[in-house]
């Protein structure tokens, strides 16, 4: 069998047997953009991948938290909620009011103050018919002792946490001093005191011990703030009954701002103190300056969240960063993720720039 090629035919491609029969230039330009766009959507993500891998590869990163030193605002007494000002994600300054309470009527006061007006009573019918009364006893006043002993303490915490004024710790002291006082009177009565005069005397106390009882009994009292702060969460509501130490509300403290870097293992030379890094904010391209505040003393596992897996160690070591600039008002968020940069990566074994 003879094959034979045509020369025009192979060297013209645009003639078939002898007839002319061009190409569409506008068909072959649409076929050609199509064909390069396909391509892009192709291997542009794929692109993308390995610039991301060659960037983090030539410049060493971590990814890290801001966060804030919060603390939390408990329940100094039992009692019931009436009023909770304080919103999350509020700004509140010290001073401010962030919970008012009414005390729940405790057994224990209600028992005493009955025991003090059934005693009260005894002792004005003493009066009233003149009759002697029964042997000075001690025993209902060491009770007062007792009672006004704890209040003071109670006080005194309460002012440490801001719900209480040195006007009712001073008041709580007082009544503490008039029943040792009244004991006192009562184990130390002369022979020439009238009993008339005892009487009377018992009857100041008890009616003073009594009035004091009542008004704190289901008496309010404030929560007051220490410290400056912003609302991180409620945990309580108006009409809400708590317990002594249950939990009301968290507040972060702005001003303690500070940065947590987990920082792969094999970046660790990166980590030397008084060091300047840059801490890049999320959403933007903006920087902000910061310095290792202390040498790193444990690792662990590295929060998920933070990037993606293919690019961060498993495990890392923690650094605390002091930042030396301020962080915009809108971005001081607890746990909100930042990047942090140490430079680019040495690759001779020194320190890298």
């Amino acid at each position: 069998m003879k094959v034979s090629f045509s020369q025009s035919q192979k060297d013209d491609p645009e003639s078939r047997s002898g007839v002319k029969i061009p190409y569409s230039p506008g068909k072959r330009s649409t076929s050609k953009l199509l064909w390069w766009s396909i391509l892009a959507l192709v291997f542009t993500p794929l692109f993308i991948l390995l610039w991301h891998i060659l960037v983090s590869w030539l410049f060493v990163s971590s990814p890290g938290i801001i966060t804030m030193n919060s603390f939390a605002i408990t329940s100094p007494e039992n009692g019931f909620i009436t009023e909770l000002p304080v919103k999350k994600g509020s700004d509140v300054e010290s001073g401010s009011l962030a919970v008012r309470l009414r005390r729940e009527p405790s057994p224990e006061i209600t028992n005493q103050i009955a025991l003090m007006k059934a005693e009260r009573d005894s002792l004005k019918t003493s009066l009233s018919n003149t009759v002697t009364p029964s042997p000075l006893s001690t025993k209902l006043v060491d009770q007062n002792i007792e009672f006004f002993k704890k209040e003071a303490e109670t006080i005194n915490h309460l002012m440490e946490q801001g719900a209480a004024t040195r006007a009712e710790l001073n008041l709580a002291k007082s009544n503490l001093r008039s029943a040792m006082a009244e004991r006192e009177s009562i184990v130390s009565v002369r022979v020439d005191d009238t009993i008339e005069k005892n009487i009377k005397s018992r009857l100041d106390y008890y009616n003073r011990s009594i009035e004091y009882l009542e008004s704190f009994n289901s008496s309010f009292f404030d929560v007051v703030l220490k410290k400056p702060g912003r609302i991180q969460s409620v945990q309580a509501f108006p009409g809400q009954s708590v317990k002594i130490g249950d939990e009301l509300l968290w507040i972060a403290d702005p001003s303690s701002v500070k940065v947590i870097v987990y920082v792969a293992p094999e970046d660790f030379e990166k980590i030397k103190l008084d060091s300047k890094v840059k801490v890049i904010l999320p959403g933007s391209s903006m920087k902000i300056k910061a310095v290792i505040e202390e040498m790193p003393t444990f690792s662990q596992s590295t929060p998920g969240g933070l990037g993606s897996r293919a690019l961060i160690s498993p495990r890392s070591v923690t650094v605390f960063l002091k930042l030396e600039e301020p962080l915009p008002q809108e971005l001081i968020v607890d746990g909100l993720p930042v990047k942090i940069e140490w430079g680019l990566r040495s690759f001779f074994g020194g320190t890298g720039l």
